[in-house]
């Protein structure tokens, strides 16, 4: 039994990394899709108040 589980072990190994650098690629996609709703709304914001600021002036 102990060696049928060692012949799988590269396998696991490679599809543990694969699985790995595929959940970084994800994580990295939805992180700078992220930051850049988040420059969006900042800039949304810096636009408001430029406005209410010539509004008031």
């Amino acid at each position: 039994m102990r060696h049928l589980s060692s012949k799988n072990d590269g396998f696991f190994s490679l599809s543990v990394y694969f699985l790995l650098i595929y959940l970084i690629g994800v994580y990295y996609h939805y992180y700078n899709r992220f930051q850049l709703v988040l420059d969006i709304r900042m800039n949304l914001i810096e636009i408001y108040i430029s406005r209410i600021d010539q509004i008031i002036n």
